[in-house]
């Protein structure tokens, strides 16, 4: 007992809140500063503290200097160090928040100006702050800032078919529970004169329910609240539609626009995932539509009179892969690979029928011209583009050189498909920014600390800006993650995954092990970069495999077949198949092989968690493998795919087909169950309805079957970021797969950690 007492404590030093400063300078973020200058904050630990100063390097020879003096502005704020960590440069003067309030400070004549409190508006305001849209009874109204004159430019908004009003997505009763203002989807033009918002019909969108049964300070009574909001499964004829509108702030005017209707899931423009993208002169804006289901994707081209053009359309047997959120495609702002030329002559288009993702070169009339990229890499994220020389900067994968074929490297290409080039070449992932000449590169592997680098946009090293500190994190018991390969369950791909060790690794020892998984097929879930935060705020890293090796289990992570990031055919093997979980049966199939490489692996104490998607995988391979794991943790899971919301799990069942989709419905698989099984679910929860689990629940208890059940009155889908959840988790695998008594013992959170 006291062994495992002070193996929990170990534990706790690796928990969310507490390694949240433990790397510094893993990912500066570089900000152009003038044509000849960039920016990026700079993490220092002093006193067990962190704070940030700001640097300033030149793109010229890479020379660096303070940003402004840093001491200058701290004895204006009357502080030791600088109380905030991100800032803006405008017109050579520094712009932050503090305190919620917005300051400017001038480093030439040293003065600091306080602005207006930062107070969330249900607003969007224009690029120059001069004018603001709001919603009023469903229509759409503009205000002059400085004069307050109001003037309504819609008239026939009625309720669930409102102007700028967005689909009521994952996290919408969150927010409004919150009471977070409902800002209007609006995409501003530069020249804050037009705007692109829309119209959307949900009148025959079916409601979705959350029952909020805890008490909320802001009611009198205790009677629980019911929540409603329009979420369209897969069998519904009717989903969330947005009809364009094309607004002009000076003319007052608001016209529809001949674009067909978009199937919509959330915010349309949101800050980084934009479904369309301003030219820099204001003149027109370009989208990239897509048809429900996924399979039609086009290029529109719109310009403010009014005129629209579809450029190109391209049309698959499988569902394009299309606005996947960041693993694939997506331009800084705009969320898929494919743009217009300044000077509007050239369309460059990204397309995956070639198998790798490759980037083509249309004119303006849709005519496709050629393939500009190699046939043997795939391109992801677009970088940057220079119109000027004929440039497009992009990451591409799949290269025969890495270790991985999903390390992302930096590359460019000519417009015309000439000079192609590998920039930023490190056997690792790389995340680059491209100003002025000069490329700020960050890569790193999940067993290799992140590097910034200085490049020439030609790929010439200027010099290391600067290195990841993670001697904190070492401090705290991290467990460097091993990478491994094995030959998947169609006897000829190589697919990747990390092992973590036991905390008090013996050779000669036998070890429990946690299988981390997430399930779904939009991306992939072993991380490819160094892994000291989690992608959603409040998560563990890696899952919490890093404390679950304190405790004396190895982990590991694997993605199967049905990723993406490696063609079109090995996704296509998820497509129909959302129960395949992304590959789990590669999970099972792997083990033995995984087992050679690692014997000290006890395949007879197999565990699997996950949330969501990975919810999802857990119950499904404790019901269709139950001789192989043998304790599971399911959070949040979307048991039932007939369940879900239509957008996303039309992409890969394809439309409603109830015989491919009762495929999916993992309840029917109710009576395998052997194993210890914990079910987890927040009744907040506005992304997979709660009754998912009951359902399952439901056919447990049909089956006789004995599993544990924990609901969380307060939690949304983030279950993996409540603390609670995250000890029950722990205890959970210690006691059933460890086989060890769990001691009585609490982690200490800080005040805002719930």
């Amino acid at each position: 007992m006291t062994d495992m007492l002070k193996r929990y404590q170990a534990a706790e030093k690796l928990l969310p809140w507490n390694v949240s400063h433990a790397v510094l300078n893993a990912a500066p973020a570089a900000k152009k500063y003038d044509d000849s200058h960039f920016y990026y904050p700079f993490e220092e630990r002093s006193d067990g503290s962190v704070h940030t100063v700001f640097r300033k390097v030149s793109t010229v020879d890479g020379s660096e200097t303070d940003l402004f003096d840093h001491a200058a502005l701290c004895k204006k704020l009357d502080c030791e160090n600088l109380p905030f960590d991100r800032c803006d440069v405008k017109d050579g003067k520094i712009l932050f928040v503090h305190e919620e309030y917005e300051y400017t400070y001038d480093p030439e004549t040293d003065t600091l100006t306080k602005g207006d409190y930062l107070q969330p508006r249900a607003v969007s305001v224009s690029p120059d702050c001069s004018r603001e849209l709001f919603v009023r009874d469903n229509d759409l109204w503009l205000r002059e800032c400085e004069s307050g004159k109001e003037t309504r430019l819609t008239y026939d908004g009625e309720t669930d078919y409102a102007y700028a009003k967005c689909a009521e997505y994952s996290g919408y009763i969150t927010e409004r529970v919150k009471g977070s203002p409902e800002v209007p989807d609006v995409l501003w033009a530069p020249d804050s004169r037009h705007f692109l918002t829309y119209r959307l019909d949900q009148r025959s969108v079916k409601e979705l329910f959350v029952l909020q049964s805890y008490d909320d300070e802001n009611l009198e009574s205790i009677r629980p609240r019911l929540h409603t909001y329009k979420c369209a499964f897969p069998e519904d004829a009717d989903v969330p539609l947005a009809h364009y509108f094309l607004g002009d702030a000076e003319e007052k005017t608001m016209t529809k626009l001949a674009i067909d209707p978009q199937p919509a899931g959330g915010p349309l423009f949101h800050d980084y995932y934009s479904l369309a993208k301003w030219l820099d002169d204001s003149s027109a804006f370009y989208t990239t539509h897509v048809t429900r289901g996924s399979k039609i994707a086009s290029f529109v081209f719109a310009k403010t009179d009014g005129t629209v053009t579809k450029v190109l359309s391209e049309t698959s047997d499988t569902a394009m892969n299309i606005r996947t959120y960041g693993n694939l495609d997506g331009f800084n702002d705009y969320c898929a690979s494919n743009f217009i030329t300044d000077d509007l002559k050239t369309v460059i288009w990204q397309s995956e029928r070639d198998d790798f993702a490759r980037l083509f070169r249309y004119d303006a009339e849709g005519t496709l011209h050629d393939v500009i990229t190699p046939a043997d890499c795939s391109v992801g994220e677009l970088i940057a583009k220079d119109d000027e020389n004929e440039y497009v900067y992009f990451y591409a994968s799949n290269f025969r050189d890495t270790s991985d074929p999903y390390y992302q490297l930096v590359c460019r290409v000519h417009y015309d498909g000439s000079d192609f080039k590998v920039l930023c070449k490190e056997d690792g992932m790389h995340r680059a920014a491209v100003i002025n000449d000069m490329i700020v590169d960050t890569w790193s592997r999940v067993d290799k600390p992140p590097v910034t680098n200085l490049y020439k946009t030609d790929g010439t090293f200027v010099r290391e800006l600067v290195s990841a500190d993670i001697s904190d994190l070492l401090d705290r018991g991290y467990i460097m993650p091993e990478r491994f390969h094995v030959t998947a369950s169609d006897g000829e791909t190589e697919l990747y995954g990390i092992l973590i060790r036991p905390q008090d690794f013996d050779e000669n020892k036998s070890y429990p092990f946690v299988d981390y998984i997430y399930g779904g097929m939009q991306c992939y879930n072993v991380p490819k970069a160094f892994a000291y935060n989690a992608a959603i705020e409040g998560r563990e890293i890696m899952g919490g495999l890093e404390e679950l090796a304190q405790l004396g289990f190895a982990g590991i992570i694997l993605d199967g077949l049905g990723t993406p990031g490696r063609g079109k055919k090995l996704h296509n093997i998820s497509y129909e198949n959302i129960h395949g979980c992304a590959g789990l049966k590669d999970h099972v199939y792997c083990l033995p092989q995984i087992k050679e490489l690692y014997p000290f692996l006890d395949l007879d104490r197999a565990g699997m968690w996950g949330n969501s998607g990975g919810g999802c995988a857990t119950s499904r391979a404790m019901l269709e493998y139950p001789d192989t794991y043998k304790v599971g943790v399911s959070s949040a899971g979307n048991h039932d795919q007939r369940m879900y919301n239509n957008q996303w799990t039309e992409n890969y069942y394809g439309l409603y087909n109830r015989e491919i989709y009762l495929q999916g419905d993992n309840t029917a698989l109710a009576k395998n169950l052997k194993g210890k099984l914990y079910i987890v679910h927040g009744a907040m929860d506005d992304n997979v309805a709660m009754s998912q689990s009951i359902r399952l629940i439901d056919a447990l208890i049909r089956e006789d079957k004995d599993f544990d059940f924990l609901i969380l009155p307060r939690t949304n889908h983030n279950v993996p970021a409540n603390p609670y959840f995250i000890r029950r988790k722990l205890d959970y695998f210690v006691r059933y797969l460890l086989q060890e008594e769990v001691p009585d013992y609490r982690f200490n959170k800080p005040e805002d950690v719930q």
